[in-house]
């Protein structure tokens, strides 16, 4: 009797190995962190997540057989989550500088573009050249690029008043601030500029010709970086990549 119970017990572990061993392995997680606030590149509708950024990371996720985990933040909490060990990818329009580049690793370039200014629908405001911002009270979001060139641009030049300078945490705080006439000017991407007019009674008044890149943040010197701007450049060289834009970009 107790012979036959082992060989019982033998048969209940080898039916539960092989079951184990013959199911699928779970897949590596690719964690993304966006803001969403930047459409047509990073945005939300209800809970889901929408973009460019996020199809073309969704597509790297398929590329490197992994399952992509997507968690919002504010933006400039991204790089501080890259530094962190929170997310493989920041990506949220997000602009390739030599000052990013000392702390965190990018992807190829896949989008090119310029700052816009930004005044309500119904605003007289009239900017005819750069310098013509020091006239009014200007926003933009924090440590981004916009924040950079009217630092570097106008403020340390004295063309632009520190008072006249306001910042805020996000792009939809500064829209709001506008919208309510808290600013006279706004000024942040292009191409999320002219998103936000086709839904909002804003204009753009004047560009500001940066020639900005977008690529994906990444955590220094990981080891995945390669495999994640492998699968980019495969995104771009086969056209997958301008049809993104495309779906996105009329």
């Amino acid at each position: 009797m107790k012979l036959r119970r082992i060989f019982i017990a033998l048969g209940v572990a080898l039916i539960v190995f092989f079951s184990l061993s013959c199911s699928p392995k779970q897949k590596k997680i690719l964690r993304v962190g966006t803001d969403a606030e930047n459409p047509p590149f990073t945005y939300q509708e209800g809970s889901e997540f929408k973009g460019i950024d996020i199809e073309i990371c969704k597509r790297i996720a398929d590329k490197l057989n992994m399952q992509l985990q997507i968690t919002k933040f504010q933006f400039d909490e991204l790089f501080s989550a890259l530094a962190l060990n929170k997310i493989d990818i920041a990506a949220s329009a997000i602009t390739i500088t030599p000052k990013r580049k000392q702390t965190m690793d990018f992807t190829i370039p896949y989008f090119e573009t310029d700052l816009a200014v930004v005044a309500k629908s119904n605003s007289p405001v009239k900017v005819e050249k750069i310098e013509d911002l020091g006239k009014y009270i200007v926003g933009c979001q924090s440590n981004t690029t916009s924040h950079q060139y009217l630092t570097e641009n106008l403020m340390e030049k004295d063309l632009l008043p520190k008072n006249k300078l306001k910042l805020y945490p996000t792009v939809i705080e500064t829209l709001g601030e506008l919208l309510n006439g808290k600013i006279d000017l706004m000024v942040f991407d292009e191409w999320v500029a002219k998103d936000f007019s086709q839904q909002q009674e804003i204009k753009i008044v004047y560009t500001i010709q940066t020639n900005e890149q977008y690529g994906l943040a990444m955590q220094a010197g990981k080891e995945i970086n390669t495999r994640i701007n492998k699968a980019l450049k495969e995104l771009k060289d086969s056209g997958e990549l301008e049809n993104i834009i495309r779906e996105y970009i009329d």
